[in-house]
């Protein structure tokens, strides 16, 4: 199995993220971003996306290397396999992609999307929003 053990204290975590009015000037940041497209914590490849995301933030050809580096990284770091990380990428862009609202995704795609990303081209262009966000 693909488990990360994720301990919220017993604090519920909410499924959609909203954005109060104190909040709107705070950076944007890969959790926050993921929150915003409507996925939460509760899936194991939301904490797997964060790391992955800051990673190519910081250095953007490591998109390139996704299944050769990046997965191998990001399983390193959370202790379980490159084809586990790669599945519950998988997964938490399929469940962004099952939300009834595909605005925020579209305008972070820079076009309308027909179909899900696939899991590459999910981090890179959350990546690149977020780079060009900041």
């Amino acid at each position: 199995t693909c488990a990360l053990p994720i301990s919220t204290g017993g604090v519920p975590m909410p499924l959609v993220y909203y954005v109060s009015e104190l909040e709107k000037n705070v950076t944007l940041d890969a959790e926050r971003l993921l929150r915003l497209l409507g996925v939460s914590g509760k899936l194991s490849g939301f904490y797997f996306a964060v790391y992955m995301l800051e990673q190519v933030q910081e250095k953007p050809e490591y998109v390139l290397l996704i299944t050769k580096r990046l997965y191998k990284q990001t399983a390193q770091q959370f202790h379980t396999t490159s084809g586990c990380v790669e599945r519950n990428l998988r997964t938490l862009v399929q469940a962004c992609w099952r939300q009834p609202d595909h605005s925020l995704l579209d305008r972070i795609a820079g076009h309308p999307l027909s179909q899900p990303p696939t899991n590459t081209q999910f981090i890179d262009m959350l990546a690149a929003y977020l780079r060009n966000s900041a």
